[in-house]
């Protein structure tokens, strides 16, 4: 599996092919890569049309879109996760899922005057245009506060990512923002957020590769695409068909000599494998 993020900054993973937004960019990039499954990245509704337009002209049997809402360096964490070696296509959705369901988010703003999601308080909004503000806002748990002089971050995982506005947010002696220093620096993101000043933090809870292997070892439990074929947890990224699964036989209307249902022999017989 080869994966094309559309939009994606300088500094992800680099075994992910960075394209701009244009229809040519994604078909040009797809060309050029022999695996026979490609997966199109988003996290914004102009990249997903664009994939969608890519899908139109390729078709849906090699390249799979799996789009995410998730701030930016969230989704540089779910990036690596995907790019892990050795996985396939039919992983993909269930690793994001994994991997963004670990990975904790704060951001820093010097005004939430304009943020709508999660909504500040009256208060907050008033008081974003007072001199020498800075709120901390957590996405997933939707939670706007002052800033205090940490971001509240939690510490032990194994990749942090961070990405920045050109001016910061609070100088550089107004408090440890990060408990250590970043693993990667996103270059040339563009602000998620309506603040001039924003500095936002991601990092998974544990090791990475942790989060994958609870994705993968979940496989066996996988339904199947009914166009495609494929093993997928939840809908194929290739079809959108949600998965397909065994329909057996309700024990309450067996006849006492009839025997019970044979689960192996009533799966479908591409469950579990990922293809």
């Amino acid at each position: 599996m080869q994966v094309i993020a559309i939009g994606a900054p300088d500094g992800v993973h680099p075994a992910v092919h960075r394209v701009g937004r244009t229809l040519d960019e994604v078909l040009t990039a797809v060309a050029g890569l022999l695996a026979d499954d490609v997966v199109v990245a988003t996290r914004d509704d102009d990249a997903r049309d664009v994939a969608r337009s890519a899908r139109l002209v390729l078709g849906p049997e090699r390249i799979g879109l799996l789009h995410v809402d998730a701030p930016v360096t969230a989704w540089a964490v779910l990036l690596a996760g995907i790019s892990t070696e050795g996985l396939t296509a039919s992983a993909a959705q269930a690793v994001a899922t994994e991997v963004l369901a670990r990975t904790a988010t704060r951001v820093l703003l010097s005004s939430v005057a304009g943020l709508d999601r999660p909504a500040p308080t009256f208060r907050q909004h008033a008081g974003s245009y007072l001199p020498r503000t800075a709120f901390v806002v957590d996405p997933v748990l939707g939670t706007v506060g002052r800033f205090g002089g940490r971001l509240g971050l939690p510490d032990g995982g194994d990749l942090l990512v961070v990405a920045r506005s050109a001016r910061p947010v609070v100088p550089a002696d107004g408090g440890d923002l990060l408990h250590r220093g970043p693993d990667t620096t996103l270059n040339g993101a563009l602000p998620g957020w309506p603040a001039a000043r924003w500095f936002e933090a991601s990092t998974v809870v544990g090791a990475l590769s942790s989060a994958v292997a609870a994705a993968v070892s979940a496989s066996y439990r996988w339904g199947a695409c009914d166009v495609c074929g494929r093993a997928v947890a939840g809908a194929c990224i290739f079809c959108g068909v949600t998965e397909r699964r065994a329909r057996l036989p309700r024990a309450d209307l067996l006849r006492p000599d009839q025997p019970g249902p044979a689960v192996l022999d009533s799966q479908p017989d591409n469950l579990g494998v990922i293809s």
